[in-house]
């Protein structure tokens, strides 16, 4: 009864609290949509012509053209929330549950409005059938998108730090595309600043570097965490570049065989000139796990000095983590 007292507050502590951090985090990955004003973008199949500055608002910028924008707006506000969980934690007890259904509500509502506007846009029912196609094309689209969010707060919510370092680093191309559909939306795309440009390329390759040094490589399963968010640094990005293009063919009239193998055929050519961020990030995690390793030992010293025994240096290591990780699961 007495062992079973901790795992119970922890899966029914302050639902409230869990569950306004996803709603707020949810709001905040929608932000960067909502910056220009949140309307919606120009529809190729808009029922009547309608100038940009006339299009109805809409929570999300559901269209092809902003397929992975439109990921990351739903996937960063997942990753944020199972942060803000895992930061709560660490003070008080906080439950995961509630935290993702707040995401999930926010992103309902989001969901079911953007697309009740889109739907009445393209004169859903009469306009076709390339209208429906699209419309369950995008809306299948942003419900897995959704549900790569929850992945990303449960990952990011654990107590252990390895599941939390593989998280941080599959979101980190996301969050730059996040930040940078901001700038655009107060920017303008034609006047992308050179700066944005560089951010776009290195700043993924810092945030997994950083994520693979905090990791470490003890436990030894920790370098499957290295060997995911290395090969998800080099993948994503061609892949999103691939899918963006072919998804931006409107030459191709939704013909999707034909969008499908004009990705495959620009996908190649974009991994190839992925590896140097790869490798920085490389770079960037062996050395912080050196310096880690070189600082570490002082640990145990400072901590007897300070009248702290050896159990107390043990209790920050990565078994440690992985012990309150089975303590403290949800």
């Amino acid at each position: 009864m007495t062992s079973a007292g901790p795992t119970a507050a922890r899966r029914d502590g302050r639902p409230l609290l869990s569950l306004t951090i996803g709603v707020v985090a949810a709001l905040l990955g929608l932000i960067p949509g909502l910056i220009g004003g949140g309307r919606l973008p120009l529809q190729n199949l808009w029922a009547t012509q309608t100038l940009p500055e006339d299009m109805p608002f809409a929570l999300l910028p559901v269209s092809q053209y902003y397929a992975t924008s439109l990921l990351a707006l739903l996937l960063i506000g997942g990753v944020l929330a199972g942060l803000g969980i895992r930061w709560a934690n660490r003070r008080v007890p906080v439950a995961v549950w509630p935290a993702a259904a707040g995401v999930a509500l926010v992103h309902a509502i989001a969901i079911m409005q953007t697309f009740g506007v889109l739907a009445l846009g393209l004169g859903l029912g009469s306009g076709g059938a390339r209208a429906a196609l699209y419309f369950g094309g995008m809306l299948g689209g942003t419900v897995i998108a959704a549900l790569l969010a929850q992945v990303g707060l449960r990952l990011t919510s654990r107590a252990s730090v390895g599941p939390v370092a593989l998280g941080v680093a599959l979101a980190a191309v996301p969050l730059v595309s996040w930040v940078s559909y901001g700038v655009n939306a107060v920017t303008g795309p034609i006047t992308q600043p050179p700066l944005l440009v560089e951010l776009v390329r290195w700043l993924p390759a810092v945030i997994v570097g950083l994520a693979l040094a905090w990791c470490g490589v003890q436990p030894l399963r920790r370098l499957g965490v290295w060997a995911a968010g290395l090969l998800a640094l080099w993948l994503l990005p061609a892949l999103f570049v691939a899918a963006q293009y072919g998804l931006g063919m409107r030459v191709l009239q939704g013909d999707i065989v034909e969008m499908a193998g004009a990705s495959a055929q620009l996908f190649p050519l974009v991994l190839a000139e992925g590896g140097m961020p790869v490798l920085v990030a490389a770079v960037i995690g062996v050395v912080g796990v050196v310096v880690r390793a070189v600082a570490s030992p002082q640990a145990p010293e400072a901590a007897v000095q300070a009248g702290a025994g050896p159990a107390a240096g043990a209790a920050d290591g990565p078994a440690a983590d992985d012990v309150r990780e089975i303590n403290t699961a949800t």
